[in-house]
């Protein structure tokens, strides 16, 4: 790693020699080994007065994110901090167009840059916030708001409503729709691994059919991996875990369940009709499916129709070779492509653009119009070599920035748990921070993270070895991140509570088990125990995590969108301690070892934000 020697406006800068990543499938398989190059990270603290001046970036390595000390107003991350409290006096905010064109002078970037001095969004978060000027997007929008029967508002990091100008978006990928035009659908199979797996791999399906403005076709409910704690029954849909019924989804994207296509579709004066042999089992399947083959509601049957009548996109390299170390499915949106038959059309600078996104391990796939003309497109998603195991903003590349900062948006402000989720957890991170309060522990005004800290353990069935190790272990790894008496919250899937005595000997921990009884929360559904321990551990001030797994990346996602500094967050691992204080720019940002910068920092703008040193 490199590090700053000394604190202050400058400091140089001395490296190491370069990281390797050990890159892991998705499928429990290593990969191999990929080379990203030197890993950067300062801690530094820099006077917002200065300018932005010029960095030198080497030519493999992340830039630098430089996150400064708030009290002395310094930059965090990539953009300055102006007026810590303006958030916390408007906790319900509007930005009106009166506001930003009272801040709108400002240049035209190719990056966003900070200007300390100019007042920042009613709805900006911490680091990850902007200038008014540079949000228009933001305009007409609102801090979301959750039902509860307390206020837990404070959880909230999303809009709700989006600005006007993403209200009224029409995507540059659709066609225009004639009066009495025939519907196009999206159809999938949902990713067979964990739940952070399956997410990962809906917010990139549910981007494309927005994109493509289709109609998503929502798999049948059927057992999911690992949500299975409810013993009376397992069937899950994803209606389940998103508002997907709210007003707010309901105008932004058309969703149907199978069984509303089979009766649209399927019958057989439909479009689409199910072979005869096959169709009482479809029918039955479309109701709730299990994965067993020999079941007669085997949710194969299901996707072998949907194969049979529908355009299977073939994202990965051909003739595709499954012993061959590659990913699958690196995306391109690019208007030119779109409109004129793919990349070959695509201006140079576009393909050399697609080429250092998606690297020497995954081909670019470019969305055409010829292939948004046919009714239904299918992702078999679940299958070896079309699985999505990917972050969505490393899957997919919008050539032009704003465009893409909008599917980011949409995934921060509709792709976010039920309330009745963080409501239960609202309730406890209030209880967390009444106790740290106590001892003199209080909540950042802006970002609204603190009164505690919070660790994610992971035990069960990882199976990188190089990040489970002991209590003990964990605690020399982290213990200077934690401050005296502070409490330290721990989600993990360890049930065997005698394994955190070491861990008891250095700090005052608390799990979810410790709120069951008195927040009531054997009356929810017990599959949403893993959410709300999401939820409670990326409120805390601090925040340490597993590296390789996709639920800490998740905490660390999370905290992102409230705009909480990444100086803050870390992972046990020594090596990858400091990973989420570095931006990457090679084209590994896909990888699912942790989540990247790019997913939340700056998103409300319409440019790509800095990635140099402040």
């Amino acid at each position: 790693f490199g590090r700053v020697n000394g604190i202050g406006g400058s400091g140089s800068i001395s490296l190491s020699s370069p990281l390797k990543w050990k890159f892991i499938k998705c499928a429990l398989i290593s990969s191999g080994i990929g080379l990203m190059g030197s890993a950067l990270f300062g801690v530094g603290l820099l006077d917002t007065t200065s300018t932005v001046g010029s960095s030198t970036q080497t030519a493999d390595a992340a830039a630098i994110i430089s996150d400064g000390d708030s009290s002395g107003g310094g930059v965090h991350g990539v953009h300055a901090v102006a007026g810590r409290n303006f958030l916390q006096a408007n906790r319900e905010p509007d930005i009106s167009q009166k506001q930003l064109a009272a801040a709108s002078d400002t240049d035209n970037n190719e990056h966003i840059s900070p200007n300390a001095d100019e007042p920042r969004s009613p709805l900006a978060r911490g680091v990850s916030g902007l200038p008014l000027s540079q949000t228009p997007a933001l305009v007409g929008g609102k801090r979301g708001h959750i039902d509860c029967d307390v206020d837990v508002d404070f959880l909230a990091y999303w809009n709700d409503p989006q600005g006007t100008r993403d209200r009224e978006f029409v995507p540059p990928f659709a066609d225009k729709k004639e009066v009495g035009s025939p519907t196009k659908y999206l159809t999938f199979q949902p990713d067979s691994g964990g739940w952070n797996n399956i997410r990962m791999s809906l917010e990139t399906i549910f981007i494309i059919a927005l994109a493509l403005d289709r109609t998503l076709v929502l798999p049948p409910p059927m057992p999911l991996y690992l949500l299975n704690k409810d013993k009376a029954d397992k069937h899950r849909d994803f209606g389940d875990f998103f508002p997907l019924k709210s007003p707010q989804w309901r105008t932004k994207l058309n969703i149907i369940t199978t069984e509303e296509f089979l009766e649209r579709e399927g019958g057989t004066d439909g479009r689409f009709p199910i072979p005869e042999p096959n169709r009482t089992a479809v029918r039955k399947a479309a109701q709730g499916c299990v994965h067993m083959r020999k079941s007669d509601i085997w949710c194969g049957t299901l996707d072998a129709y949907f194969q049979s009548v529908a355009t299977v996109p073939v994202y990965h390299a051909q003739p595709y070779d499954p012993n061959k170390k590659k990913r699958e499915g690196c995306f391109v949106f690019d208007v030119q492509a779109y409109n004129n038959g793919g990349g070959s059309s695509a201006d140079g600078n576009v393909q050399d653009r697609a080429k250092e996104f998606c690297g020497e391990e995954r081909h670019p796939f470019y969305f055409t119009k010829e292939l948004n003309a046919d009714p239904i497109v299918h992702f078999k998603a679940s299958e070896k070599g079309y699985r999505l195991c990917q972050h969505f903003y490393g899957a997919m590349l919008f050539t032009d920035p704003a465009i893409g900062n909008y599917y980011k948006r949409f995934v921060r402000d509709y792709m976010r748990y039920q309330d009745t989720i963080y409501c239960a957890a609202g309730k406890i991170v209030a209880a967390l921070r009444k106790e740290g309060a106590e001892r003199g522990f209080e909540v950042d005004a802006e970002t609204e993270a603190g009164g505690y800290s919070a660790m994610h353990i992971r035990r069960g069935d990882l199976q990188f070895k190089s990040v489970k190790f002991g209590p003990e272990e964990w605690w020399q790894n982290t213990k200077e991140i934690w401050q005296p008496k502070e409490i330290l919250y721990i989600a993990t899937d360890e049930r065997n509570q005698t394994w955190f005595d070491p861990l008891r000997e250095h700090a005052d921990i608390r799990f979810l088990d410790d709120y069951f009884d008195e927040f009531k929360l054997g009356d929810l559904d017990p599959n949403y125990l893993g959410m709300i321990d999401t939820i409670i551990a990326s409120a805390g001030r601090a925040f340490a995590g597993t590296f390789f797994s996709t639920f800490s990346g998740y905490i660390i996602r999370m905290r992102g969108y409230k705009g909480t500094p990444m100086r803050d967050s870390y992972y046990s691992l020594l090596k990858r301690k400091y990973e989420m204080r570095t931006w990457y720019d090679g084209p590994a940002r896909h990888i699912f070892s942790h989540e990247w910068q790019d997913g939340w920092l700056g998103i409300d703008g319409d440019s790509e934000p800095a990635h140099t040193i402040i």
